[in-house]
């Protein structure tokens, strides 16, 4: 993990805070994300959150904030869809295999965390009171 680069998309002096102060504190980063949006705009370009994987050398994962083109397919995803783009040196340089589909979203996500609490209540681990 220590070779991991993460640009996160909320800077490290909010990570602490308690969640209702975190959440007044988000609009003091709505201007520096409209610049960013409207400067990838005028490239023809989309904000995205991706990670990218290289195994090229010793490899590297970097996790954080790019500007890809709108016409992409990571740049038609819409909602919480999620997307797996594959280039390799030989068969998928110029045409990537694409695997796309619908991500967790709000109801899934719900079902999960609530399935999770009830396992936890059942097991007695006094996780969930």
């Amino acid at each position: 993990m220590a070779h991991v680069q993460v640009e996160p998309l909320y800077p490290s002096h909010l990570a602490d805070l308690p969640v209702a102060e975190f959440m007044d504190k988000l609009p003091t980063l709505d201007a520096a994300l409209a610049e960013k949006a409207a400067a990838a705009a005028a490239e023809g370009k989309v904000l995205r959150y991706v990670a990218d994987v290289s195994f090229e050398g010793r490899g590297k994962l970097t996790v954080g904030l790019q500007a890809v083109p709108a016409s992409s397919p990571l740049g038609t995803l819409t909602g919480s869809d999620n997307l797996v783009e594959v280039r390799t040196e030989r068969v998928y340089r110029d045409a990537p295999l694409v695997l796309r589909g619908a991500g967790a979203g709000a109801e899934s996500t719900a079902a999960g965390v609530l399935s999770d609490m009830i396992g936890a209540r059942r097991r007695g681990s006094g996780i969930v009171n």
